[in-house]
């Protein structure tokens, strides 16, 4: 298999921690194109998938694009039922709450984190106060459904990380960064589920080695 894949982006992160957790990542080739060159816009990317978006995983005669159902491909390859099971109310719970986190929750928390953190990252320019104001506003109305969810829980579907919690929470390393503006104090829980993700050995290993740099 070989993955194009890129460090800063959530959605890379969750496909490479997968990995992680699976023990695939050392057989996996791994290439890195260079996001902030445009290099995501060769031909060899183009090839594979017409979006020119990462990430985007090549499995055989497959071309996979959109970070979830490549983890769930990675899952179901690998047999790795305990962390995606595959028995009707489970997985389309997990479907759920990755369709959830993709229109709704981490929807709003990206285009938190493009105009505090990624902007500046990409030299696209100065942070606009009022964007950020907007989707701080929906970013609380998502927030609180999570917040409420991990009430009784350590993680989205019970008592054990699944591929779900990898989903939902791509974006916790950019969002507990120092001037994010990400209002974590508030929803305690998802605070503490966003350190319980990070404390997890396959989440660690895919943490950017300078993260600090992010934030400036």
């Amino acid at each position: 298999m070989k993955l194009y894949t890129s460090n800063f982006s959530p959605n890379c992160r969750r496909v490479e921690a997968v990995l992680h957790h699976l023990g695939l990542h050392g057989s996996v080739d791994i290439r890195r194109p260079n996001m902030v060159a445009g290099e995501h816009r060769s031909d060899e990317i183009r090839a594979v998938n017409p979006n020119m978006k990462l990430p985007t995983l090549v499995a055989g005669d497959m071309n996979l694009w959109e970070a979830n159902p490549i983890m769930i491909y990675l899952c179901d390859r690998a047999g790795a039922e305990e962390f995606c099971p595959t028995d009707l109310k489970s997985r389309f719970e997990i479907l759920r709450w990755m369709s959830w986190e993709v229109q709704h929750y981490n929807r709003e928390l990206v285009d938190i984190l493009w105009e505090t953190v990624l902007k500046g990252m990409f030299g696209a320019g100065a942070p606009d106060q009022d964007k950020v104001d907007v989707a701080l506003e929906n970013y609380c109305r998502f927030a609180q459904v999570l917040e409420d969810r991990l009430g009784a829980r350590d993680f989205v579907l019970g008592d054990r990380v699944t591929v779900a919690d990898f989903a939902v929470g791509a974006s916790s390393g950019l969002a507990m960064l120092p001037g994010a503006q990400v209002p974590l104090d508030d929803y305690p829980n998802i605070k503490a589920w966003y350190l319980r993700l990070e404390s997890l050995p396959a989440w660690a290993k895919t943490a950017p080695e300078n993260m600090a740099e992010a934030a400036a």
